[in-house]
């Protein structure tokens, strides 16, 4: 099967509201993505990592609860700005980490994170 059929099975909804015109925010079929590109796939991913998911977006796992999504999605967008100014995944994934526990400790903050990584131009 084609990839862009394969795309198209695994995405479910586009989370607009997070979406900017250099990223767009999806939630896919998390078990049907480790069906058919990566075993090891969770919670969220992007285009930096994993070269199945298209430039400019950011995949969250429909497996994550709708009250975790943007601590997810806070880790993934702040490690994938970092990644895109050249810091490895070992050192963007680390930061993102400490970012993404932030966020879980001051739960208010998490919008103005969020907004502040979906903005940044690379």
């Amino acid at each position: 099967m084609p990839k862009e059929k394969l795309l198209k099975r695994v995405k479910e909804k586009l989370l607009k509201k997070y979406c900017s015109r250099r990223i767009n925010v999806w939630i896919v079929d998390g078990e049907l993505v480790r069906s058919l590109f990566f075993l090891d796939f969770t919670e969220g991913g992007h285009d930096k990592v994993y070269k199945f998911i298209p430039e400019g977006e950011i995949w969250i796992d429909d497996d994550v609860s709708v009250g975790e999504r943007k601590f997810v999605l806070v880790h993934e967008a702040h490690e994938r700005n970092l990644m895109s100014k050249g810091i490895s995944y070992d050192g963007a994934h680390r930061d993102s980490s400490r970012v993404e526990f932030f966020c879980r400790h001051h739960p208010k903050k998490v919008e103005e994170e969020l907004k502040k990584e979906l903005r940044k131009e690379f």
